[in-house]
């Protein structure tokens, strides 16, 4: 799952270089986590506190500086890149302080395809004032409830509800349903490849 993750956060960052920005993807584990030994050739590794993931968001940014943090949770390895690309150029574009498609209260986004764009300062604000475990457990919340006033925040939202389809991993059957689903689109892949050339073939 973590390998479909950065594959697909890859394929994101290098369309948003080409725009001119640049980009680096990090995977933010607790400190001693036992995937660390295995990843940590293979992409960039940040470390820090288990429950504070605040905390651990902070160390990230200490260490590259961004102007803007695109979060994508290990939970969602169907995401699409291009989601992750158009939703951090929307974001760069606009100047928001806070761009997703995953508010609770409006959600309209397939479970499985969350995308936060933050920008530093909203993201220094609620590292220095999110006080509760909660808030600094889940990164964003605190954002969304008790934004700044000079904070700009946006909301990515489909013409139609999707948020009933799940297409995270919490469970086994989740992690089941999501293999099916993978393993359907690779066979069909491999047959377009034939029918129309693989060149002609476009991942979303």
């Amino acid at each position: 799952m973590l390998d479909r993750v950065v594959d697909t956060c890859r394929y994101a960052a290098a369309n948003i270089e080409k725009m001119g920005h640049r980009c680096s993807v990090a995977v933010l584990t607790p400190t001693d986590d036992p995937i660390v030994p295995e990843f940590q050739n293979r992409v960039e590794i940040v470390q820090g506190s288990e429950r504070d993931v605040l905390s651990r968001y902070a160390v990230a940014v200490a260490q590259y500086d961004p102007e803007v943090i695109v979060r994508i949770t290990g939970d969602c390895p169907l995401i699409p890149g291009s989601l992750i690309t158009y939703m951090t150029q929307i974001a760069i574009k606009q100047g928001y302080d806070y761009f997703s498609n995953s508010d609770e209260r409006f959600r309209t986004a397939i479970d499985g395809a969350d995308c936060e764009v933050i920008s530093r300062r909203v993201f220094d604000y609620a590292a220095a004032n999110a006080v509760t475990d909660y808030d600094k457990e889940h990164v964003t919340p605190f954002i969304r409830r008790e934004p700044p006033a000079w904070a700009k925040l946006a909301m990515a939202f489909n013409n139609f509800d999707m948020s009933d389809v799940k297409l995270s991993v919490d469970t086994k059957e989740d992690l089941e349903r999501v293999k099916k689903a993978f393993e359907s689109s690779f066979v069909k892949y491999q047959e377009a490849v034939k029918h129309y050339g693989k060149g002609q073939i476009h991942r979303l």
